[in-house]
């Protein structure tokens, strides 16, 4: 029996109801209808993102917390309804998470369609988006490279978008699955005040706080500069035997409204983590497919005595707009980010099993370094104008990314445990502090390798979005893209380059040059003002071209996509509605080596194609009761490789489940309700079997985990007071979240287990 033959009916269940409640509610939305009123300023006073932390209509009474999104997107760069564009654009908004005490965006988009993630408890940009694994996570439209370690959290995000399908015309070398976008939260003119104070279940201790209003300035006009300072302090929470985590955010920014038509707003970001990295459990079995093994999932298979990793990240961006006229206006966005990830793990030796008769395998410590600097930069000219009666939203752009980071990563030392009844203490506190320099003198007695790696884009692009009547919209448009990159590596560390840090053969090797056309085209038709049909066409420039064994980039990854579907805004606009279909192939595809621990190192293995197709729900059902749902059927393959022992022709990839849907309502009890105050609901989060490798050696069961909320929302002494308690894994299902594809562990070794049933209050006040 095949391992994907279906272990549920949830899935289908879910868009059975979703699908009778669109038809249920289409009379209510029927009638000509004007289009809506663009508004893409964040919401006032919303309070802080994650735990507990407020959202959108936070300490509004009645309906007003509901779920919905701006009309228009930021990772559009358009302004543009979404309803008329023919992509496929999903919404978090602030409001969901905080409803579900997402502290990390990992959780929050769980909630759409087709994306799940690869991240562990430190790197927080490894996620998979129809099928594809992508590092590609934007903040406000700039992206913020892999060579940026950081997990990425909730305190001030307003919402995240994914943009799905071949995005390169955008954004440059994305991966054609798709891309993650945090909107992050902008001062405000109002003061507001917000403090979070969080506890829970494993020692969970979180502090959040949103600081905003208007800055007197003198010899500035009233109201000319406004601040936020947002942030969070994150001490444990991980329910894995001895990983503890102290986190620290940092979030300040200001706008300045230099006259009537000219805006410049700066944000910071800090983060200073200490923690023990998750590498996972294993999957096991005398022949594959392997499943992981039957142990407790708080098992760790790191060592009590071993030190907290480290990761220090800072970043600084700006985001300049001067409105030209009233049809016209420039934006300049610039962002600039440095951060330094330092680890001694346990992780498993790469040419070791377990032991079928032991039950043991053999773990190395691992040392690893990653530092890396990330610039990225656009400038965009959008306005309208009409010809022969139809609206033209023109964009006109350049942006610029760069990316350097070194790596460096070694092993030392033979360590066996057992997986069933592992013994601790076998490694001698010294060795995980000796570890570095053994690494770096040569002395290490397994194996280490040196690499460097720069990456440069820069790419000219134009979009016209055409409205030719209330019911036709148009979408035209390309992007050139002129791409370099130079990578090295080797095994020692001698003869360094003499500029800069890179190592090795860096300096000596080629820079490899790229050159790209990514042409984009679409349709919406809107037979009725509430539903439209959509199609499109896309190309993308491939996001990561990876590095063979000899430290030689790859060809770049070339993808194109098909994409059709449905749109639908009911029940008077509260409730939108996506139904997509998509077909992309990506050719030169990246597949890592999984006899080494470097995440950078593999090959192209031909082409592969994922198909599917995907449901999304966002809004009201009625005033009081809001929804959030998913679905997603995908079928992701290897469709040409080359003949050998390796060929993965017709293989799975990696990590995506085939059926997989997420259902989440929230209810605010009316101010005619005795019970008005509360707020309350929950829902639930469902997957197939998932193969966590393109070798399809090992699966991760399918799996349904149910979460659930409430809160009371009260005034008292001139403040907004909110309690609310989160329930995750009611029913203390086990499952297996993800596996890590890209750092620490490999293979089946790096499995992750889901949480346990957890519990968390907090305490929440506004003023």
């Amino acid at each position: 029996m095949s391992p994907f033959k279906s272990e549920s009916l949830a899935a289908a269940a879910l868009m059975a109801a979703l699908s009778s409640t669109a038809l249920a509610q289409q009379a209510d939305s029927q009638g000509g209808v004007a289009l809506p009123t663009v508004d893409v300023t964040a919401p006032g006073n919303s309070g802080a993102g994650g735990a507990g932390s407020g959202g959108e209509g936070a300490g509004n009474a009645g309906a007003a917390a509901g779920y919905s999104a701006p009309p228009v997107a930021s990772a559009a760069k358009i302004d543009v309804p979404i309803f008329d564009l023919p992509i496929s654009l999903q919404t978090v908004p602030e409001q969901v998470i905080v409803d579900q005490n997402a502290i990390t965006i990992q959780e929050a988009v769980q909630n759409v369609s087709g994306v799940r993630s690869n991240s562990n408890n430190l790197e927080g940009y490894a996620y998979n988006i129809r099928g594809f694994t992508t590092t590609n996570v934007f903040r406000n439209g700039l992206l913020v490279g892999n060579a940026i370690a950081q997990g990425y959290g909730t305190a001030n995000l307003q919402a995240i978008e994914v943009l799905k399908g071949p995005a390169s015309f955008l954004f440059g070398r994305a991966d054609p699955g798709g891309v993650i976008n945090r909107v992050t939260k902008k001062p405000q003119d109002v003061p507001y005040y917000s403090f979070t104070q969080e506890f829970g279940s494993f020692n969970l201790w979180r502090t959040v706080w949103d600081l905003t209003g208007p800055a007197q300035i003198p010899g500035l006009a009233d109201n000319a500069v406004s601040y936020r300072f947002a942030g969070s302090y994150l001490n444990n929470g991980e329910f894995v035997d001895f990983i503890t985590n102290q986190n620290v955010f940092l979030a300040p920014s200001f706008t300045w409204k230099i006259d009537p038509a000219t805006t410049l707003t700066v944000e910071a970001e800090y983060v200073h983590q200490n923690a023990q990295s998750n590498v996972g459990q294993p999957a096991v079995g005398l022949f594959p497919p392997y499943y992981p093994a039957n142990i407790p999932v708080y098992r760790s298979f790191e060592e009590p005595n071993q030190p907290p990793d480290t990761v220090r990240s800072s970043l600084i961006a700006y985001d300049l707009k001067h409105e030209i006229n009233n049809d016209w206006k420039i934006t300049n966005r610039f962002l600039a980010a440095r951060a330094t990830l330092t680890k001694a793990d346990m992780t498993a030796d790469p040419f070791s099993s377990p032991d079928p008769i032991t039950d043991s395998f053999v773990r190395n410590l691992t040392y690893q370094k990653l530092t890396g600097t990330n610039y990225s930069t656009n400038l965009d000219l959008t306005g309208k104008f009409y010809v022969l009666g139809a609206r033209n939203d023109v964009l006109i752009g350049a942006d610029y990314f760069y990316s350097y980071y070194n790596y460096v990563i070694g092993a030392d030392g033979l360590y066996p445990i057992n997986i069933y009844n592992p013994i601790y203490g076998t490694v001698p506190t010294a060795a995980f502090y000796n570890i570095g320099n053994k690494v770096w003198d040569g002395t290490a007695d397994s194996f280490r390798s040196f690499s460097a790696n720069a990456q440069k884009d820069l790419g000219i692009y134009a979009q016209d979005a055409i409205t030719i009547s209330d019911n036709i919209h148009v979408l035209l448009g390309g992007r050139y893209d002129f791409a370099d990159v130079r990578s090295g590596n080797s095994n020692n560390f001698t003869g360094l380059a003499t500029f800069g840090e890179a190592y090795s053969n860096f300096g000596i090797n080629p820079i490899v040059h790229n050159q790209a056309f990514s042409p984009r085209a679409g349709v919406v038709f809107q037979p009725v003002p509430w539903l439209g049909f959509y199609g499109s066409y896309t190309k993308s420039f491939g996001a990561n071209n990876g590095v063979s064994g000899a430290g030689v980039p790859l060809a770049p990854e070339i993808a194109t996509g098909w994409e059709g579907g449905v749109k639908a805004e009911l029940l008077d606009r509260r409730l939108t509605a996506t139904l997509a279909f998509f077909n992309i192939t990506k050719s030169n595809f990246f597949t890592p080596n999984q006899n080494t621990l470097s995440p950078f190192d593999g090959r192209g293995i031909g082409v592969v194609r994922s198909q599917g197709i995907e449901l999304d729900v966002l809004g009201k059902l009625t005033n009081e009761l809001s929804v959030i749902a998913s679905y997603a059927h995908i079928n992701a393959k290897v469709i040409s490789d080359l003949p050998g022992v390796d060929s993965l022709l017709g293989n799975s990839l990696n990590s995506y489940a085939p059926d997989s849907g997420s259902l989440f309502l929230a209810y605010e009890f009316p101010t005619d309700s005795l019970l008005h105050g509360w707020r309350a609901g929950g829902g639930v989060y469902a997957a197939s079997n998932r193969w966590g490798d393109d070798e399809n050696t090992f699966i991760l069961p399918a799996y349904a985990r149910l979460d659930g909320f409430a809160r009371y929302q009260f005034t008292a002494g001139g403040a907004r007071w909110s309690a609310q308690i989160n329930v995750k894994n009611i029913a203390n299902a086990r499952y297996y979240d993800s596996n890590d594809v890209f750092f620490n562990n490999f293979g089946r070794f790096g499995v992750f287990p889901g949480a346990p049933r957890s519990v968390s209050a907090s305490l929440r006040v506004e003023f």
